[in-house]
């Protein structure tokens, strides 16, 4: 039996259409133990009856596991891309019943792996190999409308 929900439900605050409410579960994103799965499905459940609509669930890195989610889930899966070790690229996702692919940090932490690259190999060997296909300062320039 699922306990009741004694404060307003989100919904209240944010009417349909105006907000997209994506609730959060950290089940295999965090320390959890016992059936990974059904608790993640436990909480979404949850959280679709107190109005979300939309429910993300870091962490989840193998397809099976994401399909099933995907599946059990009467809200859109909202999953984040690269976030751990095993890579699965958006076009699959999306194949697999996920609705919404995040990148989280992953933009920001590749900018800084390119900047310690760039560091590194001027450290090195002092070449310029790391400025190959680089944007243009130009075309900065024009881009943020400098």
């Amino acid at each position: 039996m699922r306990p009741q929900i004694d404060w307003p439900p989100p919904r209240a605050a944010a009417p349909a259409g105006t907000f997209v409410l994506n609730a959060r579960t950290d089940t295999y994103f965090s320390s959890a133990t016992g059936d990974l799965f059904e608790q993640t499905v436990e909480r979404a459940l949850r959280y679709v009856e107190a109005g979300a609509d939309c429910i993300f669930v870091p962490g989840v890195n193998d397809a099976d596991t994401i399909r099933r989610l995907a599946a059990s889930i009467p809200a859109p899966l909202n999953i984040v891309a690269g976030l751990t070790a095993n890579v699965i690229d958006a076009p699959t996702l999306f194949s697999l019943g996920v609705r919404r692919v995040s990148v989280g940090a992953s933009l920001a932490r590749a900018a800084l792996s390119g900047l310690e690259r760039a560091g590194r190999e001027l450290l090195d060997t002092g070449t310029l190999s790391f400025l190959d296909g680089a944007v243009g300062y130009a075309d900065l320039q024009r881009r943020f409308g400098a």
